[in-house]
């Protein structure tokens, strides 16, 4: 009786236990089920409305504000998506990036800042998507260790189609970094991968309608600062931006994400500075940065905007290699310039009288400017033998008899608080004898009369520059359509002898046949430039001129010509006075003009112009004509 008991009772213990465990495992299996239903709800619902955020959009490098018929990735690389149709469908692309997820482990490796934002956003996703150890990314990202990003600005360089408005690109630092130690940090470049042997005209044709690919590429920041402030002459300046340490993840993150991955490169739209602005949207993702530019995006242009969005914290003047050797030979009086040139070309002259008898600080301060001249040249005469040696014994008597001494550099008005880059005008005149009113759009940029704050003297960068008068009487023409017009003057002196230069493409109205008509024209040239006093240029151009005008028999006329004026800096005026010459080959029409210019400035973005200018044609074909043009115009920039 009592084995039955405990037979019944052991029995009765195991049955109970199958119970317990047979209904766990049907709650569990229940429970994960409705989970699992839950997370396809949550997911069905939500989905749709995840691919609207703008974050969603930034990382796919969709314009937020577009319409939802419309909605198109800048992205032109396949490979950048996981959907056929990602590139136009941001849902199907999130739908495809959360398959892949779960489907493969490595997808986090791929696109650690998509993973990153659908894990934090979708409730259990976590849990269904494995763990994955990406190990080229976190070393990537250890080599960058980053803890800082600096927006860097190269100065405009008009002897580079593509820098002529400037360039920018972002700064990558360890945390604590000093300034003079930035040499260590990794500079994030987006660039055209430009063909070998394309010409000038094809590289500006391909680069004006995305002919180029463009890709992002990390390198060290000193070969940055090689490739602008010591080969290009360009100064830099460097802005520290108030990222948070969340921002810098997510930016690096997506930057992964584009390693070789292509775009369309557009010198004027899609360029360098509106894939940084791209990024920073991707950071922050409520600032819209790119969506301030649909047309054009001036590199200039771009920094403001940063400006304005608060994302500067501060700044940072680095001038190039030439701006720290014209300061430091400015230090010098004219005799020991002198003797500073001199003592570059023949090195005996440290043992002459003219050398010895200065002060031993004068000597040092002659001698490492003799140094730095010396390096400067090397850099682009290919380091001939005897410049070498030259420079390897100047730095010897350098290190012989040490001298600190500090190169005073004046840091000039940042470029972004210059004048805005768009300009409207109107002016009063009277041209022929007859009153007019002109109307003045000007797309970009700065000519030698704007503001002169924030930008460099002697240069005039101008493109879409559209005139239109109305005359008395109600007669209303196009006066002048300027499509690009191209000033540069570089001054020589004894140490440097650059070649200054023109350009410029327009419709216009000129003298034909007894009246003004509207003719095609491209004109240019080259010559010198002389600073005779501070803040002044007198400059010397031989130039040519091809006219295209429907009314002559030739239609096409050729015409050599020169070119001469003298320009005058004030602090807030700037005074142009210009004479140039043509002499048509065909007609032998002979054309004349003499300019005086001065403009005032108003406040940051307002200035007043005066001119005055006197015209004399000479033809064959008609009387000869002589006439005057008065013009009082205010612009406005922004």
């Amino acid at each position: 009786m009592s084995i039955n008991y405990n037979f019944m009772k052991r029995n009765a213990v195991l049955f109970l236990i199958t119970l317990i465990v047979f209904f766990s495992v049907k709650a569990y299996s229940q429970q994960a089920q409705k989970s699992h239903q839950q997370l396809v709800e949550v997911s069905d619902k939500t989905l749709t409305q995840l691919s609207k955020t703008d974050h969603w959009r930034a990382l796919l490098h969709i314009n937020s504000h577009s319409k939802e018929s419309a909605l198109e990735s800048y992205v032109d690389d396949v490979n950048f998506f996981l959907a056929s149709d990602g590139a136009t469908h941001p849902e199907s692309e999130l739908r495809a990036t959360i398959s892949a997820l779960k489907n493969n482990a490595e997808t986090q490796c791929k696109f650690p800042a998509r993973s990153a934002f659908l894990l934090a956003q979708i409730k259990g996703l976590r849990e269904e998507v494995k763990p994955a150890i990406c190990q080229e990314y976190v070393d990537w990202r250890n080599k960058l260790n980053t803890a800082n990003v600096v927006l860097v600005f190269a100065s405009a360089q008009l002897n580079s189609p593509s820098s002529m408005y400037g360039h920018t690109f972002l700064r990558f630092d360890p945390a604590s970094v000093e300034q003079d130690s930035t040499y260590l940090s990794y500079a994030l470049n987006f660039g055209a991968t430009v063909s070998e042997g394309d010409s000038g005209f094809l590289y500006a044709a391909r680069g004006l309608t995305g002919g180029y690919p463009g890709y992002f590429a990390a390198n060290p920041y000193f070969e940055k600062i090689k490739e602008y402030s010591r080969l290009e002459n360009r100064d830099l300046w460097e802005y520290q931006l108030n990222l948070t340490r969340d921002e810098i993840n997510t930016m690096l993150a997506h930057i992964w994400e584009l390693q070789g991955i292509s775009f369309e490169y557009y010198f004027f739209d899609e360029n360098c500075s509106f894939r940084l602005l791209e990024l920073l949207d991707v950071a922050r993702p409520n600032l819209y940065l790119a969506n301030h530019f649909p047309v054009t995006a001036m590199p200039l242009d771009t920094v403001r905007v940063v400006e304005d969005a608060g994302l500067i914290a501060q700044t940072h003047y680095r001038p190039s290699i030439l701006t720290e050797l014209k300061a430091q030979l400015a230090m010098l009086t004219d005799e020991e310039r002198n003797i500073t040139l001199a003592l570059s070309k023949d090195i005996s002259l440290l043992e002459k009288k003219v050398f010895t008898d200065l002060p031993k600080a004068q000597q040092q301060l002659i001698v490492d400017s003799a140094y730095r001249y010396l390096r400067y040249q090397n850099t682009f005469n290919g380091r001939p033998k005897a410049t070498t040696r030259r420079s390897f014994l100047l730095l010897k008597q350098l290190n012989e008899n040490p001298v600190t001494f500090t190169i005073p550099i004046e840091q000039p008005q940042r470029p972004d608080k210059g004048h805005k880059t768009d300009m409207l005008g109107v002016s009063i005149g009277q041209n022929l004898g007859n009153s007019f009113v002109e109307f003045k759009y000007r797309g970009s940029f700065h000519d030698l009369l704007d503001p002169m704050p924030g930008y460099y003297q002697g240069m005039s960068l101008n493109m879409v520059n559209v005139m239109i008068r109305a005359y008395e009487g109600g007669k209303v023409k196009v006066e002048n359509i300027e499509l690009l017009d191209i000033v540069s003057l570089s001054a020589r002196n004894s140490y440097f002898s650059p070649w200054s230069w023109k350009a410029n493409i327009s419709i216009e109205q000129q003298w034909t046949l007894d009246k003004e008509v509207l003719i095609t024209q491209g004109s240019g040239g080259g010559g010198v430039s002389y600073q005779p006093i501070d803040n002044s240029y007198v400059f010397l151009f031989a130039t040519g001129r091809l006219e295209l005008n429907g009314k002559l028999d030739t239609y096409a006329s050729v015409a050599p010509g020169l070119h001469t004026g003298f320009l005058y800096y004030w602090p807030k005026s700037t005074l142009l006075i210009e004479a140039e010459h043509y002499q048509f080959l065909f007609d032998q029409t002979k054309r004349s003009r003499v300019s005086l210019q001065q403009s005032v400035q108003l406040g940051d973005n307002d200035s007043l112009r005066f001119s005055a200018d006197f015209h004399h044609v000479e033809s064959t074909l008609h009387d000869n004509k002589a006439f005057q043009e008065f013009t009082l115009e205010y612009r406005r920039y922004f």
